[in-house]
């Protein structure tokens, strides 16, 4: 079975009319399908203002636009990636109304200016998906301002065999106090959690997990920083045990 080209699926999956052979053409399709649907997502993330889950679209779209673009290798896919997105997924946007009676038929051939509309439509398609991920991580990314003034700060240390440092600072506002952790590559081989140690170690309370290198993390009411000052984030295995794993990444104590 042929596929339809890069052009006609970026063009779909940005609302475009691309004519009925297109829709029944998906309809029997499932790899076409699953592209368009696929970069939908993107482009729904978007329009519900980055409030969306930002996947990676499949290899063949991401070569098509390499090699529109003139990159490298994999220098689409390296270029742009998704930022997480902590919130539920945008409802899909509506169905596109009924095409044209004239609208033409999908086509592999390419012509001069059919040439120049699908250069045209994936950079218009890859300066969205930049654009998504720009937003996506501003978004996510803690404004120190409103954080209120910092009240503790420690420099985290590399723990033994280590070589990964960082900081954290809590900010406190309208008596809500945040940690604002900032951590280079850590290089876990499992996730990132964030803890507060009692000084000898031996009582703890989860923060929660760290996503990338940064992250801000709401301080539990009630909770006393005398008795809990030390900052941990260790590098916790896929195993579904809560406890800590004995494996910590870094460690301070605020002050």
């Amino acid at each position: 079975m042929s596929h339809l080209d890069d052009e006609t699926i970026a063009l779909r999956a940005l609302g475009e009319h691309v004519g009925p052979e297109v829709q029944t053409h998906l309809e029997s399709c499932e790899q076409c399908r699953a592209e368009v649907a696929s970069l939908e997502r993107v482009t729904s993330s978007a329009r519900g203002a980055g409030a969306g889950r930002l996947e990676r679209p499949p290899e063949r779209v991401w070569d098509g636009i390499a090699e529109e673009l003139g990159l490298a290798d994999g220098g689409a896919a390296e270029q742009v990636t998704a930022a997480p997105a902590p919130f539920p997924a945008a409802a899909p946007p509506p169905a596109a109304g009924p095409p044209p009676a004239s609208a033409p038929a999908p086509s592999t051939a390419t012509t001069g200016a059919s040439a120049w509309r699908r250069r045209t439509a994936w950079i218009a398609a890859a300066s969205f998906l930049v654009g998504v991920g720009g937003t996506v991580l501003a978004l996510n990314l803690p404004d120190r301002d409103s954080q209120g003034p910092v009240v503790a700060s420690a420099a985290l240390d590399p723990m033994p065999g280590r070589e990964a440092t960082g900081e954290a600072a809590v900010h406190e506002k309208d008596g809500r106090r945040v940690l604002d952790l900032r951590l280079d590559d850590a290089g876990p081989t499992g996730f990132l959690e964030v803890w507060l140690l009692d000084a000898d170690a031996q009582r703890l309370v989860s923060l929660g997990m760290l996503t990338g290198t940064s992250g801000t993390f709401e301080l539990p009411p009630g909770l006393d920083l005398k008795e809990f000052p030390v900052v941990d984030v260790s590098d916790e295995p896929y195993d579904g045990n809560p406890a800590h794993s004995g494996d910590s990444i870094v460690r301070g104590r605020l002050a």
